[in-house]
């Protein structure tokens, strides 16, 4: 089952996020019982190698994974594609004419203005890659500005664009809030009002979400993903937690 078919599963998926560089940590996250990856080039502290050997330990395990690039730019999105991720990710679009060049780089001719060079993909997928990347790759541009949030409905509406994806801290700093792991209340009539939208188009919506408990309240609302976290905010979570519970246990030297 490819990720366009799975992002539409009853009670939606969880997805883990890969932003240290480690191909380890990114085994080790699908290993767990995460459905889908992203590896961060954006804010991620890897470069293209390393978001590349995380790709094939992620499909090792027989877990897709998705791309967020750094910017609505063709090369690193054909690049991203043609190495074998099953989607894109894309930080900052704020309207039609953005969320269209994002889908031209993404798709083949006529749809698109993607390069031939799916140097992996073919490998990963195997024969007919080609044909069916119209319908299976997942692209979500991203809404977390103050016109991407305005002009929502005219970015769902363009061909080629699998639905959106909320960035909540980025979108609470561009309406004048401050960017919580619990988004404030204005921020939450932000998000539910994307994911009414998204759903009216019947299209995907996903979410980064800063804790366990905002990931199972935003699937309970409906979005079909939400990201749980990075590798390094997981790791410091449970590295602060045995620490703690360390220094308590310890006993005073006699």
């Amino acid at each position: 089952m490819h990720l366009a078919e799975m992002s539409r599963k009853p009670g939606g998926l969880m997805m883990g996020w890969c932003s240290s560089g480690s191909a380890l940590l990114g085994e080790a996250m699908a290993a767990a019982d995460f459905a889908a990856i992203t590896i961060d080039l954006q804010h991620g502290a890897q470069d293209f190698s390393d978001a590349l050997r995380i790709l094939q330990a992620i499909d090792g395990r027989g877990v897709p994974a998705m791309c967020r690039v750094p910017w609505n730019e063709p090369s690193i999105v054909m690049k991203a594609l043609d190495a074998g991720f099953e989607g894109i990710i894309c930080p900052m679009v704020n309207d039609r004419a953005e969320a269209q060049r994002l889908a031209s780089y993404c798709h083949y001719p006529p749809r698109g203005q993607r390069s031939f060079g799916p140097y992996r993909a073919n490998i990963a997928f195997g024969s007919g890659y080609v044909e069916r990347t119209w319908d299976e790759l997942v692209i979500l541009p991203m809404v977390e500005t103050a016109a991407g949030l305005k002009n929502v409905d005219e970015i769902l509406s363009t061909p080629g664009i699998s639905g959106v994806y909320v960035g909540p801290k980025d979108l609470a700093l561009a309406l004048g809030q401050p960017a919580l792991d619990t988004p404030c209340k204005p921020v939450q009539q932000a998000i539910m009002h994307i994911l009414a939208r998204t759903r009216a188009a019947g299209k995907l919506c996903g979410i980064a979400c800063g804790s366990a408990q905002m990931l199972a309240d935003m699937l309970s609302a409906g979005f079909h993903i939400a990201t749980l976290q990075s590798d390094l905010q997981l790791f410091m979570y449970g590295l602060n937690r045995q620490l703690a519970e360390a220094r308590q246990l310890r006993r005073p030297a006699a």
